[in-house]
């Protein structure tokens, strides 16, 4: 474990160059231009997919906490599938593997840091958030908001493990194109398998794009209004593990497999 922190904690040191400064301070502005955003809700009588994320009961997300988690999404995108690739680009990887360094622990190490970067962005906007709505409106959100908006960081753990899988199948800017093209097509059929299920059983198409869908992580599940503690918790828990361990087996298989003199 020693050895994948020390991975990891390469990839942190990047948060101290300019670039990230900026991401930073990005990050405090936009929590505090989103801090008076009103629960996620939905407008009119068809919003099928609105009325699935925004049900009754439970506790609702706030749209500002749902536009920071997407940010946070975004910077996932460009460094979960830039950093492996640069690092073989510019031969840092073979510095880092000629230690006694598997590449399994590379990987693990790569995603760990990614993760732990998207953390800091999140956790800084949110408190942006926080303490800008307590100047606006003269109060604090509730514990049970709270608790509840941090639960997006769950669906950041399965992004970044796909994101990096595909970093090990293709170049930086090709992977930072097929991880955007593929979370769009997530949630398209994430959306596609919500609206056959209205549909007759007659027509007989339910099944299949249920059995495409299953190719894709459904981040809709992560959105959902729920209890902030109970079995859907664990449930969506187990639900992004499972995917994460899928998406680092399959990126790792590669990666040991792939010729890193290019």
């Amino acid at each position: 474990m020693e050895k994948v922190l020390a991975v990891s904690e390469i990839t942190l040191k990047r948060v101290k160059e300019p670039a990230f400064n900026v991401l930073f301070i990005i990050a405090a502005v936009f929590g505090y231009c989103v801090s008076e955003m009103e629960a996620l809700s939905i407008h009119g009588e068809d919003a099928t997919i609105g009325v699935i994320l925004a049900s009754d009961s439970g506790t609702p997300l706030l749209t500002g906490f749902v536009m920071i988690i997407l940010m946070t999404m975004l910077i996932a995108v460009f460094s979960g599938a830039t950093d492996i690739p640069r690092d073989v680009e510019s031969r840092m990887v073979m510095f880092i593997l000629s230690k006694p360094i598997s590449r399994g622990e590379y990987v693990l190490g790569k995603y760990i840091g990614v993760v732990s970067t998207c953390l800091l962005f999140f956790i800084l906007a949110c408190i942006s958030t926080v303490l800008a709505h307590l100047i606006k409106a003269g109060e604090l959100y509730s514990l049970t908001v709270l608790v509840r908006q941090s639960y997006l960081l769950i669906a950041i753990l399965p992004f970044v493990a796909m994101t990096m899988m595909i970093s090990t199948f293709l170049s930086d800017i090709s992977a930072m194109i097929v991880a955007a093209v593929y979370i769009m097509f997530a949630l398209s059929m994430s959306a596609m398998s919500i609206f056959v299920d209205m549909l007759p059983k007659s027509l007989g198409v339910a099944s299949y794009v249920h059995v495409i869908a299953y190719f894709f992580p459904n981040y809709f599940y992560f959105f959902n209004s729920f209890k902030i503690f109970g079995v859907v918790v664990l449930s969506l828990l187990v639900y992004a593990l499972s995917l994460t361990v899928i998406f680092l087996a399959i990126g790792t298989l590669k990666f040991n497999r792939r010729d890193l003199i290019e």
